[in-house]
């Protein structure tokens, strides 16, 4: 075998080798392919899109405590501010439950996929309360 069918070979089996997805096959995600968490009166960035979600408060807390019997599961509701860098802002309300559970905002699909702390029966301090978000390209 020449040397160059040997250097076309090996670059042809380095690339289907390498495990990576999206145009560059580097193996890494998107920027913002990731999870977020935030707290009430917290905002964070995401990635390097120079988008940010500002968890504005809890407006529903109706999820059946743990150890509870309840005719159904209830819902959480999470006020939240997105904003791009290029100065648009969204405010919307996702739940834990019912719909809308994802919005789509600046090219990026912003999911709501836990509140913490779940209720046990006792009241929650607001300070503690924790939105977790899956961020993908939309």
């Amino acid at each position: 075998m020449s040397y160059g069918k040997f250097l076309i070979m090996a670059a042809a089996l380095t690339a289907c080798s390498s495990g990576g997805y999206g145009p560059t096959g580097s193996g890494n995600p998107s920027p913002s392919d990731q999870s977020v968490s935030v707290r009430i009166g917290e905002t964070k960035a995401v990635g390097t899109t120079g988008v940010t979600i500002t968890f504005l408060a809890v407006t529903e807390e109706s999820r059946c405590p743990l150890n509870a019997v309840c005719v159904w599961e209830g819902n959480g509701r999470v006020a939240l501010t997105l904003a791009s860098g290029y100065g648009s802002t969204k405010d919307v309300g996702l739940n834990t439950t019912t719909e809308p559970r994802e919005t789509v905002f600046s090219g990026l699909r912003i999911a709501l996929t836990s509140l913490d702390p779940y209720p046990t029966g006792e009241p929650i301090d607001p300070d503690d309360y924790v939105a977790r978000l899956e961020v993908e390209q939309d």
